[in-house]
Parts: C-alpha cells; structure tokens; sequence
C-alpha cells in the first residue's frame, strides 16, 4: 500500500518520501481501516522530528495518529466492526497517513454515513479532547467563563463551540490578529492576540476585572504561567499539550506556591480510551507507568453526544482546507508556520 514514511528524523518536507510499504496485520483487539481522509496534527510534526518524548517511535515509520474510513478487516475482539464507517486513532499514535491503518478497537468510533468525508474526518480528536477537558475534567458549568489558548486551532475551535452550547463565557486567545475574527464568528465573546499587549490585563479585562473559572491549554511554555495570574479562587486549569514547543516545556518546574496562593486546580486531560485499566491492545508504550486513562464506555458516551450535537448544527469542525495525499508535506510545513485555522484534511 502506498503510505507516506519518514525515513529519519527532521523536517518534515526532507524526511518524508511516499513508499510502498505492508498492509498492517490487526491484532485480536484491532480493526483493519481502508483510510478515506487522515487528519494533521502537532503531535504528528513531534512524531516525524522526533522529540515526541512521551510515545517515542523508531525511524523509519509512517507518521499520523487521527484517520476516518470503512473497517475492512478486525481481530476477533473487533468483527462487530466490520463495514462500519469509523473515526479513531491508530494502534501506537502512528500509521495513519497511508492507505490502511490498523486501530485498538478501544479507539475505534462509529460515525453516521449521512457526515460527510470531512465532517468524519474532522470529528475525532479535537472534539474528544475539548469534551474530556472542559466537562470530564474541569467540569464546566453555565455561566462560567473558560479560557481557551489556541483558540483558532482544531481543538481550540471546538471548545469554543462546546463552552458555548452548556452557557459558559468563552475568552479565546491566539497568535495573530487574523484569527481573532474567526474565533469571535465561532461564538468567543472576546478574542485577544496574546503576542500583543499584556495577557493577564487582557484577559482580566474581558472578563469584567475577575479571574476566569477555566482555562483550556494546549500551549504550555511562558502563557501557562501567565495564565495563572488570570485565574479566580477555585479555577481549573487543565494542561492539553504544547504547541508552543515541548523544549519550552520538558524540564520547566512548576512552583507550588503558585498554586497555593492561587487557591487553583492544575490538571491534565488525556486522550486515550482504553477497554481496561491497562494498555494491552493499544500498541502504545509509554515511558511512564503512572499514567490513568479515560474508559472506552467514557468515550462512546462522549462520542454519541457528540454526534448529537453535529447533527443537530450546534457544534461543527472547523475546515481550514481539504487537501490531496502527495500535498501533505506542504500542508504541515503550514502547520508549523501557524497559518492554520482548524484542521487540515487529507483526503487518500
């Protein structure tokens, strides 16, 4: 099957060559996926310049970690799946920019055929990990204001939407001035260029002089602990990831004083379900142990309200272009050039 592969670590445009590569066997826990489209993602630029440390993966390999399409094939755990129109995540967080895609059944979805190829496509990863923060995690309630960074990216602009559907206030922050209008479009009540002016008094600001109630973070770096300094008595940070670079990132000490003067909540939110308390059948092997993770039942629950809410028009992914398999190197040189505003598609 012809796969995108990269060869070695480094940029993605030099390292990456389209190549003919074995079709992927599923396990007994796994569904074989024919990819319709396949979705970009930071965590795939980490993947191919390999400083992803937490799921770290040998060169060569076929990077992409969202696709949606048809199972064709599944493990003897998985044949219920067969010839069902899925979303999900392949087995290990890679393999997904390729015609097939094995994926744990525990990370498997059924998406409704009347979505279409880029409602499927654009459905998964942003949306649950916008729902596992703002309501599993940080329980997020009308009336209250959440803070969301990387407001204008996939995850950003489904938690905008998400926030907005239970009541809560949403302030959305972003890197340019040019997407500040597609996050108020998406129904942000204020938007702010966090790389101008002062970001605690912005923030403060917008919110009638108090301190926010939520903070959704996928940046991390030096606006995680600005944040703190935006954040009312009882508040709930909760860290996604960090977009910002995860050399800002690894090493950095987080001051406790911080949080004890702030009378706070820092949390992390994870996606990745599993079908029990461990990994087996994911493909995934973490350096760490420690780790907890969301349920499978969790994640059928969130993704049939999910459905509901697409369906209904009240929430709906954010397309910034549909792209052809051989463009994908220029579309994640984009990606990392901030140019993006919600997903990137790439159709097989």
């Amino acid at each position: 099957m012809r796969a995108w592969v990269a060869r070695e670590f480094g940029t993605p445009a030099d390292v990456l060559a389209i190549d003919d590569v074995a079709v992927p066997v599923p396990g007994p826990d796994d569904v074989l996926v024919k990819v319709a489209t396949a979705t970009v993602n930071n965590n795939d630029i980490d993947a191919i310049r390999g400083r992803w440390a937490s799921l770290p993966v040998p060169a060569p390999f076929v990077p992409g970690l969202e696709v949606a399409g048809v199972v064709e094939q599944a493990g003897e755990n998985g044949q219920h799946l067969i010839g069902k129109r899925v979303v999900g995540m392949p087995r290990g967080c890679f393999g997904g920019f390729a015609e097939y895609a094995a994926l744990p059944k525990s990370m498997t979805f059924e998406v409704p055929d009347d979505f279409t190829t880029e409602q499927a496509g654009g459905l998964f990863w942003p949306f649950h990990l916008a729902w596992l923060s703002l309501f599993t995690r940080a329980d997020l309630q009308k009336g209250e204001t959440v803070l969301v960074h990387s407001a204008a990216g996939g995850a950003g602009s489904a938690a905008i939407q998400l926030a907005r559907s239970v009541g809560a206030r949403v302030i959305a922050t972003v890197g340019s001035d040019a997407k500040i209008e597609r996050c108020l479009e998406l129904g942000a009540n204020a938007a702010i260029n966090y790389q101008t002016g002062d970001l605690v008094e912005q923030v403060l600001a917008a919110n009638g002089g108090r301190g926010i109630d939520v903070c959704l973070d996928g940046t991390g770096g030096d606006l995680t602990e600005q944040t703190w300094r935006c954040l009312g008595f009882g508040a709930r940070h909760v860290i996604t990831g960090f977009s910002s670079g995860i050399d800002q990132t690894d090493g950095r000490p987080v001051l406790l004083r911080d949080m004890i003067f702030g009378n706070f909540s820092l949390m992390g939110a994870l996606l990745l379900y599993v079908d029990t308390t461990r990994l087996e059948g994911t493909g995934i092997q973490l350096k760490d142990s420690s780790f907890n993770f969301p349920t499978r039942e969790q994640g059928e629950q969130v993704q049939t309200r999910l459905v509901e809410l697409m369906q209904s028009g009240v929430v709906r992914p954010v397309i910034d272009r549909v792209i052809g398999f051989v463009d994908l190197p220029e579309a994640l040189a984009a990606f990392e050039r901030r140019e993006i505003v919600g997903r990137v598609v790439v159709k097989m």
